[in-house]
């Protein structure tokens, strides 16, 4: 099933790699993406990124500017996608009349609806709008980034400045494209309708079949929900942002308006990046992209980082921050220096079919002081204490090779036809186009490097549980386990096809251990949500705050 790459310094990159066009699939002449080297894949998710983050343009959603991918715009094309909280209201019902269109609203401007049992009801704002925390009030729009979400344990920067509110924490969103929202709204499932049935139905036949059901006919079908199947060329996208701070150049991240969420008299609140209460310069650190293709039905993964995204704690003899990686993702002399993946230490322990993952307790501390570097919160969960504060030194599992010379043709690409472009200074770190399995119980060996069965961003998934994830989510969401969990059954519906092993990815009648994000992910599709977490949360009730 997987071919050997063949990819040398000189990528050969498609004539039209500069291009609006979103690759509709994976090596569609050559067996499609199960058959396709990593360096194929590796292109494929460079075309997606360019596509995605061309000028979106004005007065709808999805579309791109017919121009120069430099063109200055207000949004990107991905940041025109349904936010989360755009597709399943926190009220649970439509926030619009669009539903009488096959498009059900989605090119609507953005609106951020919570639960208002939640978020509270104010005067003169609609029942689950989220009151401003200063005096400024609405602005004329609402931005097209929603940062609603937090990333795994607190992820933060200290390039970014320790003030004000939320300082250096990294913030997250999610958005979903026009198929998936138009699949989502046309059944109910955005909260209106109950999705148990289907979603058990669904998970019955991914784990009898050992495959996803077949696709439905079209997109827009309200009688269509028996089993659940997002269409062919799904796309939902997750992306992480930062405030800039002194020792960043902003020219070297796409910048744009954010909103986030602190609390006001113990309501949620939000500042919007431009408002008089909150001025500062936001960049984009992280972006992930899951899209589902004719030949990939468990969506091809993968995932981009800002070039500055690990750094040492201290400041170089030059007063600039000292990068541990290259532009490409090759390792620098200092970074090659680098022994310990984190400060502490940490050590994790594999679970077993008779015992959970576990943390090394005496390699949990001592926590640091936080310099420049990337660092997270653990926080204490079971048996695992809490370490204020833990740095990211540097990967578990390095960019490998073959993505860090495509990333070199990419960017090269890119500085040519736009040499003012951010996104030369973005690249890839890992692409998953095909299933893979592993031994349960001990880390990931062949045939492919680690870094494409682990597939994760540091940026968003920073923790060591999230760096190595296979199998499932144990207790707390903390730790994780190749096996089934006996004293958890309602966690492990029948039939479990590879028992005691927990397989979490189901594709052309055979089951497999995955990791990463494809393994993280398919956690949902062996319960019956194809692989989307947002599906199987439905209702955003409330933003999440950003804080200790």
């Amino acid at each position: 099933m997987l071919a050997p790459s063949n990819a040398s310094d000189d990528v050969a990159l498609p004539a039209d790699f500069v291009s609006t066009g979103v690759p509709e699939d994976l090596n569609p002449e050559g067996g499609g993406a199960p058959a396709a080297t990593l360096e194929q894949a590796a292109v494929f998710a460079w075309r997606e990124f360019v596509a995605l983050n061309w000028p979106a343009a004005p007065g709808g959603r999805d579309a791109p500017l017919v121009g120069d991918f430099g063109t200055a715009a207000e949004a990107r094309v991905w940041e025109t996608f349904r936010g989360r909280v755009e597709t399943y209201p926190g009220t649970g019902k439509p926030f619009s009349d669009g539903s009488a269109s096959k498009s059900y609203g989605y090119d609507e401007a953005p609106r951020y609806v919570y639960d208002p049992d939640r978020v509270g009801r104010e005067p003169g704002l609609a029942d689950g709008e989220v009151r401003p925390c200063g005096a400024a009030g609405f602005a004329a729009n609402a931005p097209w980034n929603n940062l609603d979400e937090a990333s795994h344990q607190h992820v933060r920067s200290g390039l970014s400045p320790k003030e004000p509110f939320p300082g250096q924490q990294i913030l997250g969103e999610s958005k979903v494209n026009r198929s998936e929202y138009v699949y989502v709204a046309s059944r109910g499932w955005y909260g209106e309708a109950s999705l148990d049935d289907a979603r058990r139905r669904t998970g019955e036949y991914v784990r009898k079949k050992l495959d996803a059901p077949p696709p439905p006919t079209k997109a827009e079908d309200a009688t269509d929900i028996r089993l659940i199947r997002f269409p062919t060329h799904t796309i939902e996208v997750k992306a992480a942002w930062r405030r800039l701070g002194s020792h960043d150049d902003a020219r070297e991240f796409y910048v744009n308006r954010v909103r986030y969420y602190g609390l006001k008299n113990g309501r949620p609140c939000f500042v919007d990046s431009t408002s008089p209460e909150g001025p500062d310069r936001w960049g984009l650190v992280a972006l992930h992209v899951m899209h589902k293709t004719p030949s990939a039905p468990y969506f091809i993964w993968a995932t981009f980082e800002q070039k500055n995204t690990l750094v040492l704690e201290r400041l170089g003899e030059n007063g600039r921050p000292v990068p541990v990686e290259n532009a490409d993702g090759s390792p620098t002399a200092e970074g090659r220096k680098i022994a310990a993946a984190y400060s502490p230490d940490i050590k994790v322990v594999p679970g077993t079919a008779d015992r959970q993952q576990r943390f090394v307790p005496e390699s949990m501390k001592p926590a640091i002081t936080p310099g420049l570097q990337l660092y997270y919160h653990q926080q204490a969960s079971t048996d695992i204490p809490e370490v204020k504060y833990v740095g990211v030194n540097r990967r578990i599992n390095p960019i490998p090779d073959v993505i860090v010379r495509v990333n070199r043709a990419a960017q090269a690409a890119i500085r040519k036809g736009s040499p003012a472009s951010p996104f030369q200074h973005y690249r890839l770190v890992s692409v998953q186009w095909v299933p893979l399995d592993k031994k349960p119980g001990a880390y990931y060996e062949g045939p492919l490097d680690p870094a494409i069965y682990y597939a994760a961003n540091v940026t968003i998934e920073a923790p060591p549980v999230n760096q190595r994830f296979s199998g499932q989510f144990a207790p707390g969401l903390d730790r994780i386990s190749d096996f089934l969990y006996p004293e958890l059954l309602f966690m492990n519906p029948q039939p479990n096809p590879g028992a005691p092993v927990f397989l979490n990815a189901f594709y052309n009648g055979k089951g497999y251990l995955a990791g990463g994000c494809m393994g993280c992910h398919g956690f949902r599709q062996a319960y019956g949500t194809d692989w989307s977490f947002l599906l199987d949360r439905q209702r955003v009730r409330e933003p999440e705050i950003h804080a200790d």
